[in-house]
């Protein structure tokens, strides 16, 4: 059991937008809350960017996901024109050239659907400081007002449901899921890695307020 918590802790650790210490994180100021509790109906919300400074980098892919009791219902995907070059480590990663989305839409066409897209659902993100740092800066260099989101970070919950499991094939479990998501190649999978993270622990945290 010991082995499984470290595995878990270490992969909780070792997320790579985390690891850049310019990632805005976020503040008093910011126009969203963040909570640790379980919803059924959510989106899940992914980007892909230029790099990883929020405001200085740009998002170049937009994926979201609708969620209705914890089962897929449909998908907003867009490319995004950066309007610069794309450089070379986010190209291998992503396999997003200037080629390909040099024809896309810019940022501000695309967010206004995705606004409209997630409505009034919570959003759901594994590392949360980074899709909503590049969110809000978004909101600090255009005239768009963003709506007030609340925000769960499943590297959080999943933290906080780990710290209190005792029975170590649920221990085992978690901890694959998390390796799933760390191991993520695309932005689809990226999401759909992240819901599986949320809704197990959501079950998790049922069982254990059940007791």
């Amino acid at each position: 059991m010991k082995k499984q918590r470290e595995k878990i802790h270490e992969l909780l650790n070792q997320v790579p937008k985390q690891k850049n210490m310019r990632v805005r994180k976020q503040t008093r100021n910011s126009n969203y809350i963040t909570t640790e509790d379980c919803h059924k109906d959510y989106i899940v919300l992914d980007f892909e960017t230029t790099g990883m400074r929020a405001g200085a980098d740009k998002i170049i892919n937009v994926i979201a996901m609708r969620y209705k009791n914890h089962q897929e219902q449909d998908v907003f995907e867009s490319l995004v024109n950066p309007q610069r070059h794309v450089p070379i480590e986010v190209i291998q990663k992503t396999g997003l050239t200037d080629e390909i989305i040099g024809s896309a839409p810019i940022m501000e066409e695309v967010i206004q659907p995705l606004i409209s897209y997630i409505g009034e659902l919570p959003i759901v993100i594994h590392d949360s400081s980074f899709e909503m740092g590049f969110l809000e800066s978004f909101h600090d260099f255009s005239t768009f007002k963003l709506p007030k989101y609340t925000v769960v970070d499943t590297t959080k919950l999943a933290r906080k449901v780990a710290s209190q499991l005792e029975d170590t094939e649920k221990i085992k479990k978690l901890a694959f899921l998390l390796g799933t998501k760390q191991e993520s190649m695309s932005g689809l999978t990226d999401c759909r890695a992240t819901a599986d993270i949320y809704k197990y622990c959501c079950e998790l945290n049922e069982e254990m307020n059940e007791t």
